[in-house]
C-alpha cells in the first residue's frame, strides 16, 4: 500500500511540476507578445530597422535585408518580429 501511495504521490508531483512549467512559459510568451505589439505600434520604423539588422547579422545584404523585413512585415508584422526578434 505504501509503495502504491508513493507511486501516486510521485506521479502527481511530476504532473503538477510540468503544469507549472508550461503555465509559466505560456505567461512569459504572452508578456513578450504584448511588449512587441506595444513597440510595433509606438515605433514601427525603429522595429522595421531592428528586424532588418537581424537579417544583416545573419549575412544578408543590408538593402535586401530591409526589403525582406518590409515584405515580411507587410504579410504578418507581429509574426515576423516574434519569430526573428
Amino acid at each position: 500500500m505504501a509503495g502504491v501511495a508513493g507511486l501516486v504521490a510521485g506521479a502527481m508531483s511530476m504532473a503538477v511540476g510540468e503544469y507549472v512549467s508550461v503555465s509559466s512559459q505560456r505567461d512569459a510568451e504572452r508578456a513578450d507578445i504584448e511588449v512587441e505589439k506595444r513597440e510595433l505600434s509606438r515605433q514601427p520604423l525603429d522595429e522595421l530597422r531592428e528586424l532588418a539588422s537581424i537579417y544583416v547579422k545573419r549575412g544578408v545584404d543590408p538593402a535586401l535585408a530591409m526589403t525582406v523585413a518590409q515584405q515580411l512585415s507587410a504579410h504578418d508584422r507581429l509574426g515576423a518580429h516574434m519569430r526573428d526578434d
